[in-house]
């Protein structure tokens, strides 16, 4: 049995349990993480993305877009920590940001076209967007029960990983030979599992 697997399944059981347990502190911590991403999203954009295309339209386009996702990243990641009832409005902020950063987005696709560059992961990009922030005006009638609900199901995952984990484990641990390169002697390990 890998012991990283087990790991990975007594990591996702915790983190689910916490889920269940303490959904407003998860909630935030959520905004957090999205927040950090948005940054990093942002940054990429102004250093990167914008230099694809050298037409004026498009970059001023990555620009807005890469300045929007650093300002909405340092609300998300800062706001949920110091001001308290502030999560839902930030999951209807961070929901219109996606929208608006998808639509930019289309638009910029539009021009890369133009340029004859690569535009699939763009397109994806829009569209997880538009799917995340769909999800996020789903979960505002009640964050709790959708993140109670996603701790279910992280604890069940996080089981079930556990669980095949345990199954695929050796029954038997063969002894090992191995041979030292510079002296010639072979060593037998006779490890017990």
């Amino acid at each position: 049995m890998k012991k990283s697997n087990l790991f990975i399944g007594i990591l996702l059981f915790i983190v689910g349990l916490l889920m269940l347990v303490n959904p407003g502190w998860w909630m935030r911590a959520v905004i957090a993480i999205l927040g950090i991403e948005a940054i990093a999203n942002g940054i990429y954009s102004l250093v990167y993305v914008r230099k694809l295309v050298p037409d004026t339209s498009f970059q001023y386009t990555i620009i807005c877009r890469g300045m929007l996702s650093i300002v909405i990243g340092l609300i998300a990641f800062f706001f949920p920590f110091l001001i308290e009832g502030i999560l839902r409005a930030l999951f209807c902020l961070f929901a219109i940001y996606l929208i608006a950063g998808a639509l930019l987005e289309m638009f910029a696709v539009g021009k890369i076209r133009e340029s004859g560059t690569e535009r699939k992961q763009f397109v994806l990009e829009s569209v997880i967007s538009i799917v995340a922030a769909v999800i996020f005006f789903i979960i505002l009638a009640k964050p709790e029960t959708f993140i109670r609900i996603g701790g279910i199901i992280v604890i069940a995952a996080g089981l079930l990983f556990t669980l095949v984990a345990w199954k695929n484990r050796p029954l038997v641990q063969e002894p090992v030979e191995v041979v030292d390169d510079i002296s010639g002697t072979i060593e037998k390990s006779s490890e017990r599992p």
